[in-house]
C-alpha cells in the first residue's frame, strides 16, 4: 500500500488542479488501486472534520431539550391555550413534546452516520461518474483505459478537502464542486488525450444526464401524484 504521503500528493493533484500529477496518473500502472485509496482518503478526512464540527456545534448550541421544555410552558401559559384546557380538559401537549424529544434525540447520531457515510458516498459517486464519463470520453475519440479513467479522476476528489473548513462550528465552503469538475476535466483530458472541447463536454455529461434523469423522476412523481389527487 502507497504512503499516506504520497496518497495526500495525490489528493492535493485535485485541490490545485496540478496538471503534471494528472499526467503521471495515467501513466501509473496501479493508478486505479491508488485512486480508490485517494478517494477513500479523502472521504475519511471530509468525514472526520465533520463529526468534529458537528461535536464542537453541539458544545456550543444550547439543549435542545431546554428548548423544547422552555416552548412547551411558554405554550401551556398562553391565555389560549388556558382557555382551550378549560373547555377540553384532556388536552395535553405531553405526547407531542415527547415525540419531538425523541426526534431531536435521533439527530444526536447524525453526524457519526454522515462521518461513516461520507466516504462510502464519495467512492459510488467516483465509480458511477467514472464510468460514464469514460463512456463520454471514448465516444469523443478518446484513447485512455477505464482503470486510467478512474485513476485519474479519482485526483478531482481532492477538491472536497476544502469541506475540511466544517471542523470550525457553524462554517460553510462553497465551489467545491465547480472544483471538483474542473479536476474530473483535467483528468479525462490527461487520460484520453483528448482536445480541450472535448474533454469538457466528456467532464459535463455525466451531471446533465443526472439533471435530466432528476427532472424526469420529477415530473413522474408530480404527475403521479396530480393523478392521485384528481382521483380522490
Amino acid at each position: 500500500m502507497e504512503s499516506l504521503t504520497y496518497l495526500f500528493r495525490l489528493s492535493t493533484a485535485g485541490l490545485f488542479l496540478d496538471t503534471n500529477t494528472f499526467r503521471e496518473q495515467r501513466d501509473n500502472p496501479a493508478a486505479l488501486r491508488d485512486g480508490f485509496l485517494v478517494v477513500a482518503l479523502v472521504g475519511i478526512v471530509v468525514g472526520v472534520a465533520s463529526l468534529i464540527g458537528n461535536v464542537l456545534s453541539a458544545l456550543a448550541s444550547p439543549d435542545p431539550q431546554a428548548i423544547l421544555d422552555i416552548v412547551q410552558r411558554s405554550i401551556e401559559r398562553t391565555p389560549f391555550f388556558i382557555e382551550l384546557q378549560r373547555a377540553n380538559p384532556t388536552i395535553n401537549l405531553d405526547p407531542f413534546f415527547t415525540q419531538l424529544s425523541a426526534i431531536v434525540g435521533s439527530t444526536r447520531w447524525s453526524g457519526l452516520i454522515s462521518a461513516v457515510a461520507t466516504p462510502i458516498v464519495y467512492l459510488a459517486g467516483w465509480l458511477i461518474y467514472g464510468a460514464v464519463a469514460h463512456f463520454a470520453a471514448r465516444s469523443l475519440g478518446g484513447e485512455g483505459t477505464l482503470a486510467q479513467t478512474l485513476g485519474c479522476t479519482a485526483l478531482a476528489s481532492g477538491a472536497n478537502l476544502l469541506a475540511v473548513v466544517q471542523i470550525v462550528p457553524f462554517a460553510q465552503v462553497a465551489g467545491t464542486t465547480l472544483l471538483g469538475l474542473i479536476g474530473c476535466y483535467l483528468g479525462l483530458r490527461a487520460a484520453h488525450n483528448l482536445p480541450a472541447w472535448r474533454a469538457f463536454w466528456a467532464a459535463l455529461i455525466g451531471p446533465i444526464l443526472l439533471v435530466l434523469i432528476l427532472m424526469v423522476a420529477s415530473c413522474g412523481a408530480l404527475a403521479v401524484l396530480i393523478a392521485a389527487l384528481r382521483g380522490n
